[in-house]
């Protein structure tokens, strides 16, 4: 074998070792370091896609508002080895993300300063990555690697000083990525979009009309490529409305009725996290904005600071208008390494005058305090994490689900429902819900009330034998559970996870 295969060996084997080692580390839902625990949203995939791969079709029977490509890649981490399976996906996922994101720095970096670039973000990552295994983690390496091929066109543009064509290889795979981020959460596209608008104003502007066309069909190729599997899958199934409805109709009435004034004036915690999310999670698109500017002072053409620039405006309106989650942030850290590429061509152009010089210098020292202002951050990160604060609270949380699934008698397992319960209960206590809409009812329907009412209609029509509830706001069902049901354990209050009471069924007589 020659030494330069060999090389690449080691290397891939190394990317793939640092990549299990983070998601061992950091992604607290799936890792078997810290047993016991599933998340929030996480523990919504888990559940389906475990489902999933017994036989149950997603949305028709268990319903979640994110796009399949979750529910298939947990289905997956299930068929592998259960919930530590889904660390193999996220293994292989995020070194195609760290491959990508160093490319991307290579293309106008030398190798070590690409190197650090890519560790810089992820360092970001790991401060955003939350409870690991979310929507925003599987686009990462789409975003990247869609980003690296952008940048590698732009910096021909430049080098050419004219009209150069754009590859339709590269459009197919922004195709592809766009469908499969669609497949998860579509708004974490945003950059790529941006991208792609960019390039496409560009060709137009040329007159490339051709190339622009060939373009075209890439996009759609790699587009049909990743949505068409899904829908000629959920078509067969007879539910490819109810998956249209919960990978986008659903989310536009969720997105419509969101308002981010009401939002703030009427939760504490989100308003006391302001600070944070402007000056730590948001600090990047701040620079990354200050760094196109400086860019297009020097050249107004340039497709990479446009792109950029549309890209930090885009996720700023998108994150600062959105709930202050944090992994929704996960989609900056591909912008770190862009941010050094354009920090790298200001440097370059610094001799070109006084102007030019000061503003190189003022963009390194912007770089550079960012840098600091994370490396300050490092010691406090362990404190954000819920593992980190409440792990007795998840051994207890899973203590009283395992003892409400013990009252409930063997053969009547397949008429449970949680109504206003966490997915991490039905893991816990090892139960399936009876009906498609098995978590979190009231909020879920608070966005369609088609839903809420469809809600009812089940719970009236077919009346689980068991019901874990949390406070429950739908009258309808509030009277049901008073009218037709008895408690048959005491409330179990939790900090995080608000507090459950089991009902049963009463006898008819």
């Amino acid at each position: 074998m020659k030494a330069g295969a060999k090389r690449r060996i080691w290397q891939c084997a190394a990317v793939l070792a640092g990549s299990a080692a983070f998601v061992l580390r950091f992604s607290y839902s799936t890792s078997f370091v810290w047993p016991g625990y599933y998340g929030y949203d996480s523990a919504i995939f888990q559940f389906i896609g475990r489902a999933w791969a017994g036989g149950t079709v997603p949305y028709a029977g268990l319903f979640d508002h994110k796009g399949p490509l979750i529910f298939f890649i947990d289905m997956l981490g299930w068929l592998i080895h259960g919930r530590a399976g889904i660390l193999v996906v996220q293994t292989l996922s995020l070194a195609v993300t760290a491959w990508g994101l160093y490319r991307l720095g290579r293309e106008y970096l030398p190798r070590p300063w690409a190197l650090g670039a890519a560790g810089l973000a992820l360092v970001y990552l790991a401060r955003t990555f939350d409870e690991g295994n979310m929507t925003e983690e599987y686009s990462l390496p789409f975003l990247a690697v869609s980003l690296w091929l952008a940048a590698r066109y732009c910096r021909r543009a430049q080098e050419a000083g004219g009209a150069v064509r754009h590859p339709w290889r590269y459009a197919a795979v922004y195709g592809l990525s766009f469908g499969a981020i669609l497949m998860l959460r579509v708004t974490s596209a945003v950059s790529l979009c941006c991208f792609v608008l960019v390039i496409c104003i560009r060709l137009a502007a040329a007159r490339q009309w051709k190339n622009l066309g060939a373009n075209a069909l890439g996009f759609a190729g790699g587009f049909a490529a990743a949505t068409g599997p899904f829908a000629i899958y959920f078509a067969a199934k007879g539910a490819l409305g109810e998956a249209l409805y919960g990978t986008l109709w659903y989310n536009v009435f969720y997105a419509t009725r969101f308002s981010i004034r009401d939002y703030y004036a009427g939760n504490p915690w989100a308003a006391s996290t302001l600070r944070r999310v402007f000056l730590d999670f948001g600090a990047p698109l701040f620079l990354l904005a200050v760094l196109c500017l400086a860019a297009l002072a020097q050249k107004p053409r340039s497709a990479l600071a446009w792109g950029a620039l549309l890209s930090a405006a885009g996720s700023m309106y998108l994150l600062f208008s959105n709930r202050p989650y944090v992994h929704y942030y996960m989609i900056v850290a591909p912008l770190l390494p862009l941010a050094a590429c354009l920090a790298a061509e200001l440097w370059r152009g610094r001799k070109g005058g006084r102007a030019r010089r000061a503003s190189a210098l003022c963009c390194a020292a912007l770089c550079g305090v960012y840098v600091c202002s994370l490396a300050v951050r490092l010691p406090r990160w362990g404190a954000d994490s819920f593992m980190a604060k409440y792990p007795a609270e998840v051994q207890h949380y899973n203590t009283v689900a395992r003892q409400m699934a013990q009252l409930i008698p063997e053969n009547e397992w397949d008429s449970v429902l949680a109504y206003n319960v966490d997915a991490q209960f039905y893991l816990a206590a090892e139960l399936a819900p009876c009906q498609k809409y098995f978590i979190h009812q009231d909020w879920q329907a608070a966005a369609d009330p088609a839903m809420q009412a469809e809600i009812a209609r089940l719970f009236r029509e077919a009346p689980p034998k068991w019901v874990a509830a949390g406070p429950v706001e739908n009258a309808a069902v509030a009277a049901l559970l008073e009218e037709k049901y008895t408690p048959a354990s005491e409330f179990a209050g939790f900090e995080e996870y608000a507090g459950y009471t089991l009902y049963r069924l009463k006898d008819k007589r």
